[in-house]
């Protein structure tokens, strides 16, 4: 998948969401090419299952991502490997270990959480036509809030301050190679960095704690758990993390 990104870049001092924004800029068709909202800062950012997302004014990089598509509706969860990937590829230009995807797209730095993508497609029938990437990463923030996962920075994970426009253009330049290299090189590598692959962990699966192995992550974006007596497919609101 071809796709130019660099062209229209629309920066805002304040703005609801990016995601927000992007949704606006669509409505209105003020693009008709792959377009870039980012922000310095959001009123009411937004992550998975509606969660809010908590950034500092001009810390961290707040980003939304539109691009025009024709994909079908069961290969949705592509957008989540390819974009979760690419940030994956910014934190290792930077020379970041211990990296890992939670599923379905939280970034990872030593277990704490760095970033977080929220996607909201816009289909029509069986085909997904366009879609927005929401990025919240972490860059020079160095004080968070409280969470169920304790949040981290590339600051605080390497006590050097980082410029947020040049994490934005490597994070472009990132998602645009990334969407041109191959479904099963993507899919592999999704997997090759997947939390807790492969180990067993516990988590809460019907108001009960269970210890189970992550296994996979099935085409359509379902959590694969093996478990005592079987394996069964997640959806993110069916099944919490306790590792």
């Amino acid at each position: 998948m071809k796709v130019e990104l660099n062209k229209n870049i629309i920066h805002f001092k304040e703005v609801n969401s990016t995601n927000e924004t992007a949704r606006k800029y669509l409505k209105e068709n003020k693009f008709q090419d792959d377009f870039v909202i980012t922000a310095d800062f959001q009123k009411s950012g937004k992550g998975q299952l509606l969660n809010s997302w908590n950034s500092e004014r001009g810390k961290n990089l707040l980003i939304s991502i539109v691009l025009n598509l024709d994909i079908n509706v069961t290969n949705q969860f592509y957008l989540n490997i390819v974009s979760s990937l690419s940030v994956i590829d910014v934190l290792e230009k930077h020379n970041f270990k211990n990296l890992s995807i939670k599923w379905p797209n939280d970034i990872l730095i030593n277990k704490k959480k760095v970033g977080g993508i929220l996607i909201q497609n816009f289909v029509k029938q069986d085909k997904i036509l366009q879609t927005i990437i929401g990025l919240g990463l972490n860059i020079n923030q160095t004080d968070f809030a409280n969470y169920n996962r304790k949040a981290t920075s590339f600051c605080l994970e390497s006590n050097a301050s980082f410029s947020v426009n040049q994490i934005r253009d490597e994070f472009v330049k990132k998602i645009t190679k990334r969407l041109s290299m191959s479904e099963k090189k993507n899919s592999d590598d999704y997997l090759s960095y997947l939390y807790l692959k492969d180990k067993a962990s516990i988590f809460e699966v019907d108001n009960s704690i269970k210890i189970g192995i992550i296994r996979s992550v099935s085409r359509d974006g379902f959590l694969v758990l093996e478990l005592e007596d079987s394996t069964k497919k997640f959806t993110l609101q069916e099944i919490k993390y306790l590792s």
